[in-house]
């Protein structure tokens, strides 16, 4: 009589070691599966944050070279990406084959360890991420069939500068500015943007809304005209130097 007691405890033993044991399978998965949702949410409501931080800056930068204000700070939530100013993009603009301006301008970065990156350069603001990009702020540039100002915000930074694991605070100072070009005699007949980045297909999707015509567009290099035929009546060029501080 004691061999099927035995029989049925065992089986009650391993019937509950099998639900136990899918019980706590179950948990790892929702666990995993679950952090990794809550890791997604957090990366995007951080993204999202520091893009409203560019708009922001960008609105502020545009007091300091279109308003007067001799500087403005603006705050950015880091946390675990790291925000920098990275290589200098190299500006060129030339008007009826002379050249006006040549300048590099140094871009604010914000990237994330997804490589998601929000950059501020040149009065635009980008969002790009491993498979592209798009312009989410565009550059301050007036374009009409009769004229063409470009106000070529031109950021200038001792060093490059890279802060990480805080709140940064972004201080944009006026370095001066000064018109490159200004004909009203109607006389230009072609004004060419040279632009070498690492979003030159971005800048270059700007530029062709604009109605210029680009030859040429590669990855690292574009070069944009206009008009795509007669003359412009009024052309300005202007250049806006602004001076980057970062602080803790």
């Amino acid at each position: 009589m004691g061999e099927p007691t035995d029989a049925r405890a065992a089986s009650e033993v391993l019937g509950y070691v099998l639900v136990f044991s899918l019980v706590i399978s179950a948990v790892a998965v929702v666990s995993v599966s679950g952090l990794g949702t809550l890791e997604d949410v957090k990366q995007n409501e951080q993204l999202d944050n520091a893009e409203r931080a560019f708009d922001i800056l960008a609105d502020n930068v545009a007091d300091v070279y279109m308003r007067g204000a001799p500087s403005r700070g603006t705050e950015v939530s880091v946390g675990e990406s790291t925000l920098y100013t990275a290589e200098g993009t190299t500006l060129n603009v030339t008007v009826n084959g002379t050249p006006v301006l040549n300048r590099t301008s140094s871009p604010i970065v914000y990237r994330n360890d997804r490589d998601q990156r929000l950059v501020y350069n040149m009065g635009a603001v980008f969002r790009t991420n491993p498979d592209g990009g798009l312009v989410i702020r565009e550059p301050p540039h007036v374009i009409r069939n009769d004229r063409l100002l470009l106000n070529m915000v031109v950021l200038r930074s001792s060093n490059q500068t890279s802060v990480g694991g805080s709140t940064a605070l972004i201080r944009t100072l006026n370095d001066g500015s000064a018109v490159r070009y200004n004909d009203t005699a109607g006389a230009a007949s072609n004004v060419s943007v040279r632009i070498e980045s690492p979003r030159a297909p971005l800048w270059t999707e700007y530029f062709l809304g604009q109605g210029f015509d680009c030859p040429t567009q590669t990855q690292t290099l574009m070069r944009c005209e206009y008009p795509t035929s007669g003359t412009v009546e009024r052309v300005y060029v202007v250049s806006h130097d602004i001076r980057i501080d970062f602080e803790r």
